[in-house]
């Protein structure tokens, strides 16, 4: 799926923000993350990029003052699929409460 236009140009911005360290991850409606994660996951699903580079989105993402509002079940499953392909891909990770819940971490 290609995205054209505006969701394209966003994306490529927040994917430098991400790059570059230099500024933190402006992202500020459902929408907006959804178009980020996905982004993250189907690079990372399609070996398009790194795993350390979606564990750098999903440090961004989850530190993101307004996680808690933005997180929607949709969301939240997507995250949950990257974060179950870094962990295939060597990392050791601890599953976060926020996306699997008190009892699973």
């Amino acid at each position: 799926m290609r995205m054209k236009g505006k969701k394209e140009t966003k994306v490529k911005e927040m994917e430098e923000s991400a790059r570059d360290g230099k500024d933190m991850l402006q992202i500020t409606t459902k929408a907006e993350l959804k178009t980020y994660i996905s982004s993250v996951r189907d690079k990372l699903l399609k070996e398009q990029a790194a795993p350390i580079f979606a564990m750098a989105a999903m440090q961004q993402v989850m530190s993101l003052d307004s996680i808690y509002d933005l997180l929607d079940s949709h969301n939240k499953e997507i995250l949950q699929e990257i974060w179950v392909k870094l962990s295939q891909s060597g990392f050791h990770l601890r599953k976060p409460p926020l996306l699997f819940g008190e009892a699973e971490a």
